[in-house]
């Protein structure tokens, strides 16, 4: 990655709508990694940033003035005892895919997730998917168990994995979790950049 002119990990902004939604357009027609079948609208996409920013991280990796990929973490069930277990996804530019990119958005999502007070990781693989299979298991992801035929797309019924990862240092009971917004503009936020992107250059 060397070669690259500059690369920044960064909140996403309501102008990347439309090249996150380009990222993630071939993993909803072309794809079982999302179970999503119809392409959002921009504006739909839009909302869902939002949402999730009130509360988590929607990190983008932008490459020469390219989003190259993007990786958020959601809520994994409403109610509240679930409160401090989050999923993470990913998705890259197939152009950006086995650089270091997935690797830097992670490492930075994990060090933000910390200190927001979040616990648990977990991430949700269609399978067969050896490589993020790969992917998350060098990040300590621990395997939980498969959902069978779970899911039906692109002419079949597609099995889940569950994969979790515990990021907390100790098994005190948790506070609240600290709003994203409440770290962006620290020295805190700067260090998990620094720490993601030291994964990449």
């Amino acid at each position: 990655m060397s070669n690259l002119q500059h690369i920044e990990i960064r909140m996403a902004f309501e102008r990347d709508t439309a090249e996150i939604l380009e990222i993630y357009r071939p993993y909803i027609t072309d794809s079982y990694v999302s179970f999503e079948t119809e392409i959002p609208s921009v504006e739909e996409l839009k909302s869902r940033i939002k949402n999730i920013q009130k509360t988590l991280p929607w990190l983008v990796c932008v490459v020469d003035n390219q989003i190259a990929g993007y990786a958020y973490a959601t809520d994994h069930r409403s109610r509240k005892a679930y409160s401090w277990t989050k999923e993470l996804s990913v998705y890259l530019l197939d152009q950006y895919k086995n650089k270091g990119i997935a690797t830097a958005l992670y490492t930075c999502l994990f060090q933000l997730l910390k200190i927001q007070g979040v616990t648990n990781c977990l991430a949700g693989i269609a399978l067969p998917n050896e490589s993020s299979i790969r992917f998350h298991e060098k990040f300590g992801f621990k395997k939980v168990g498969i959902y069978h035929q779970v899911g039906y797309k692109l002419n079949a019924f597609r099995d889940v994995g569950w994969w979790e990862l515990f990021i907390a240092e100790k098994n005190d009971p948790p506070s609240g979790i600290i709003p994203i917004g409440k770290i962006e503009k620290t020295k805190d936020f700067e260090r998990a950049v620094i720490t993601g992107l030291n994964r990449i250059l």
